[in-house]
């Protein structure tokens, strides 16, 4: 019989233990709507005592709750969407009545907070609705960039649109998440920005997510206190966002980021506050948060690298840049640009050769903007002539076609070219272009031109050239 007593205690104990260990509210109610239980999440989720609200009617509590219709029909709700008044809390419910040889004597609620979620919601869907109008004014705007995106190279319409959707952001507080590979020039375009910006006047604070070690990550952001962790300096020290406060912080390659940190970011863009590694305070800051990343942030999310809730919050407003690639013929604004640096640095005077432009042209930059530049320092460096031609050229550039599938065949003399010789590079790239754009368009040739902005004329003379016809 003792043993009996004894176990009954364990499970009632157990229970107990067990629904108060669950992150979701639950409340049970007797058919009178009298609170019967309530368990910890219940209260800390609708911030309120136990004590005030046990063995209290619900009907007085919040008359208009919804397991209040339960009770009266007996029918269950699954996962309804519910706005708690009195606490000015938003939840999703789900009541379940309790039933006992046929009669109702009492029902179960269980509940999540979505308050935030719905806030953040709200907040990215408000955004986003401004950001697609200001998109569509940036892109049709027929004004001058400001003076401050004057050292920004470039005119294609892919990169102008970056810049005015740049200009629009700049002067606000707004988070800016900006995509593009790398060396696409996203720090450049964080710059021109800043120079915009409220907050220009203010700190600003620049940090490489890759760079950084996981386990000084958070150390690194927020700072700690002394005696935190062995090897902790005297007198604790700074994190980056305390240093940034009333500016800009810019996490570069923020894809990088850990899981466990990525949670603490969040908390930030949310709500302004971090907190040191062994503080139990919680300090207030006002910062300004750019990312940027050469990652696709969508497909970590879907792959489980990267919290949804924190790409959402990023990606209120954001800035694609386009490769060199795609931007036509801004790649010899750019190669003119640093060959006048260049020239100047090394105190030489030297031209682009038409070959090396059309080279340039046709060239497709996987390094994008840096690739390009440091090739143009090279060249000048290496050419003892008032022209850079092919032999010029970076090694890398030299023989970036050697392992292609087809060899090229000579436009005027129909012979296969031999695929080291730098005068066969164009015709190489060409045919490789030619060979991707199929690929992308499935074998239309129709797309395959579109792709390659080129005639249907100058297409098939190409097509027949190459021997395509014949494979």
């Amino acid at each position: 019989m003792d043993c009996t007593v004894k176990y009954d205690n364990v499970t009632e104990l157990m229970m107990h233990e067990a629904l108060n260990s669950v992150n979701d509210g639950i409340v049970i109610v007797d058919k009178t709507s009298r609170i019967l239980y309530v368990n910890d999440a219940y209260a800390k989720i609708l911030a309120v005592s136990k004590d005030k609200v046990l063995y209290k009617q619900v009907r007085t509590i919040e008359p208009g709750a919804l397991i209040l219709k339960v009770l009266k029909n007996g029918t269950p709700i699954f996962h309804q969407l519910v706005e708690v008044k009195t606490r000015g809390k938003k939840i999703r419910v789900s009541i379940t009545p309790i039933i006992k040889k046929k009669q109702l004597i009492g029902a179960v609620s269980i509940f999540n907070d979505i308050t935030e979620l719905t806030r953040s919601q709200e907040e990215l869907e408000k955004a986003q609705r401004l950001n697609r109008s200001i998109f569509k004014a940036a892109v049709h705007s027929p004004h001058d960039l400001p003076a401050a995106f004057s050292d920004v190279i470039g005119q294609s319409p892919k990169f102008l649109r970056c810049l005015r959707l740049a200009e629009v952001v700049a002067p606000t507080d707004a988070t800016v998440l900006i995509e593009g590979e790398s060396g696409a020039g996203k720090e450049v375009l964080v710059n021109a920005i800043l120079k915009v910006s409220g907050k220009r006047a203010h700190p600003y604070i620049n940090l490489n997510c890759s760079a950084i070690p996981e386990s000084l990550m958070e150390s690194e952001l927020f700072g700690y206190t002394t005696g935190s962790f062995t090897g902790a300096v005297r007198g604790g020290k700074l994190g980056k966002f305390e240093l940034a406060d009333g500016g800009t912080i810019f996490l570069d390659e923020i894809g990088e980021m850990p899981l466990f940190m990525q949670a603490k970011l969040l908390r930030v863009l949310q709500s302004g506050e971090i907190q040191k590694i062994g503080s139990n305070t919680v300090q207030k800051v006002n910062v300004r948060v750019i990312a940027a990343t050469n990652r696709d942030l969508k497909q970590m999310v879907r792959e489980g690298k990267f919290r949804d809730d924190l790409y959402f919050r990023l990606n209120t407003f954001k800035i694609i840049i386009p490769p060199l690639r795609e931007r036509g013929k801004d790649i010899l604004l750019l190669a003119n640009f640093f060959l006048q640096r260049y020239s100047s640095k090394y105190g030489k005077k030297i031209t682009l050769s038409a070959e090396v432009e059309k080279y340039f042209l046709s060239f497709p930059w996987r390094g994008n903007v840096r690739q390009l530049q440091s090739c143009m320092e090279y060249a000048v460096i290496v050419c003892n002539e008032s022209v850079i031609r092919l032999e010029h050229l970076p090694e890398d550039l030299q023989h970036m076609t050697d392992n292609l599938e087809y060899k090229p065949v000579s436009m005027e003399t129909g012979k296969v070219l031999n695929s080291h010789s730098l005068k066969s590079g164009i015709q190489m790239i060409e045919m490789k272009k030619i060979q991707q754009a199929m690929e992308e368009a499935k074998g239309n040739k129709t797309k395959a031109m579109k792709i390659l902005g080129i005639s249907r004329r100058t297409f098939y003379k190409k097509w027949k050239a190459y021997g395509f016809d014949k494979k």
